[in-house]
């Protein structure tokens, strides 16, 4: 892991080459110098051999004349690293290629051919002052030790020792033999030194030791998550929707209702917030166990719904019953919320768990079957009537043996009944055919004629 600075090197004092390298490390008068791909090995020059890079400052631009000195990239070989060598500008073509002649050394018989981004301006970084160099060990918090041997440390400390213009800022870590624990090396000018440990401990060592502690923590909930996961993943689950409205009777009085389901059943219940849907806020509520039975059945103390059963306007009497007494008694016996008529759209509201909803709607269906049958009974009743109406009239209205005008008498104690029943709707159908079977007003005329009739004939 390398963490020094990136400064050029010249080999010898009649060079005009500079060659890559960075610092390992400095001792005295002199820096050690590692160079890529260790074409060259590790070794230690004066620090009047080694210069900083040239910066390149924002916005600069620079445009290269013909007879102009300038420094050449020189690219790497098997036998030496990359550099920037000294040269002379001598002609440009269509703005992109420079000819060049190499100076010193690497003069050769022919001109050079490089692109814009080969060439420079002569470097004026001055080479490295040795008597104004110092060298601080910064302490490191026991927490920063592990992420210190790390590759992420490297990114914090090449910063410091950029932004503070350091020469080296590494960890004694990465020295061979290094013994006891990691300490960080920082090496420049006294300014340069102070301001890089403010970087390093009052920002980066801060920070990081935050992000470490964070990072402990996040792990440890990953893998409480990730057990959490894999036995929820063996669970049964069951995920519904109902009105927000009723998440209050589904929870219960101080949370009663949904601690005896989760007890007795042994599920988890999750109620999540409710949410605006484009019709009604819902509230969706997940529920899981170990087994699948005890799932649904809390599955089912819990999913309300409103459902709306259409009924046809000429049945709405029979179904409803005479002051709502059908629909009351259906809602009671199937233990609904609440049921009503909506005389708008000609239908019933139910509303309650789903397994009551669905025994009223049967319930509703059943009855509503019936109404034929009872239709069917009100008028084969009215037939039998006006058969006895029919016999009266063949015998002339009068009576014999002491039952003088008594079927006229029972026909007149029907007449009005009968007549007005062949008009009625559903409800009076009702009325009458369940009204001890054969109804109140025309009970006389469906007994045997015993000649003890009321009423007198004329």
């Amino acid at each position: 892991m390398r963490s020094g600075l990136y400064v050029e090197i010249q080999k010898t004092p009649e060079s005009t080459t500079w060659y890559n390298g960075y610092v390992v490390d400095i001792e005295g008068e002199n820096i050690r110098v590692e160079f890529e791909d260790d074409v060259w090995p590790a070794d230690d020059y004066p620090t009047t051999s080694v210069r900083r890079c040239p910066s390149v400052r924002s916005g600069e631009s620079w445009t290269p004349k013909v007879d102009e000195p300038l420094e050449v990239l020189v690219p790497a070989t098997e036998s030496s690293p990359s550099g920037w060598a000294l040269a002379q500008l001598k002609k440009i073509k269509q703005k992109s290629f420079f000819f060049v002649a190499l100076e010193g050394l690497l003069k050769g018989p022919q001109d050079m051919i490089v692109e814009r981004e080969g060439v420079r301006r002569v470097s004026t970084e001055p080479t490295i002052a040795a008597s104004g160099l110092v060298r601080k060990l910064v302490a490191v918090d026991r927490e920063l030790h592990s992420w210190l041997r790390s590759q992420d440390s490297i990114g914090c400390l090449n910063d410091v020792q950029i932004k503070g213009k350091l020469l080296l800022a590494s960890c004694t870590h990465y020295r061979p033999n290094a013994k006891g624990s990691p300490k960080v090396t920082l090496v420049g000018d006294e300014h340069s030194v102070a301001l890089g440990e403010k970087l390093l401990v009052d920002i980066h060592f801060k920070h990081q030791i935050t992000m470490q502690r964070f990072h402990t923590h996040r792990d440890r909930l990953m893998e409480y998550l990730s057990q959490k996961e894999n036995h929820y993943k063996g669970q049964f689950k069951e995920t519904f929707t109902v009105d927000a409205s009723f998440v209050g009777r589904i929870i219960g009085k101080k949370g009663e209702n949904i601690k005896r389901i989760r007890e007795v059943h042994e599920v988890n219940v999750l109620i999540q917030d409710p949410q605006e849907d484009e019709r009604w806020n819902v509230t969706t509520i997940t529920v899981s166990g170990e087994q699948e039975e005890p799932v649904q059945k809390a599955k089912e103390e819990m999913e309300y719904i409103v459902v709306k059963v259409p009924i046809d306007p000429q049945q709405v009497g029979w179904i409803v019953g005479k002051g709502y007494q059908n629909l009351t008694d259906i809602a009671t016996k199937t233990g609904l919320c609440s049921s009503r008529f909506d005389d708008q759209s000609s239908s019933i509201e139910l509303c309650g768990l789903r397994h009551q909803v669905e025994d009223a709607k049967m319930m509703i269906s059943v009855h509503r079957d019936y109404l034929l049958v009872y239709q069917d009974m009100s008028e084969e009743r009215r037939n039998i009537e006006k058969g006895f109406e029919e016999l009266d009239e063949l015998k002339g209205g009068k009576g014999k043996k002491g039952g003088k005008g008594g079927r006229k008498g029972a026909a007149r104690g029907r007449g009005s009944g009968a007549s007005a029943g062949a008009g009625k709707g559903s409800q009076a159908i009702a009325d009458d055919v369940q009204d001890d079977y054969w109804g109140r007003g025309a009970a006389s005329s469906r007994r045997p004629n015993t000649g003890r009739g009321k009423g007198r004939g004329k």
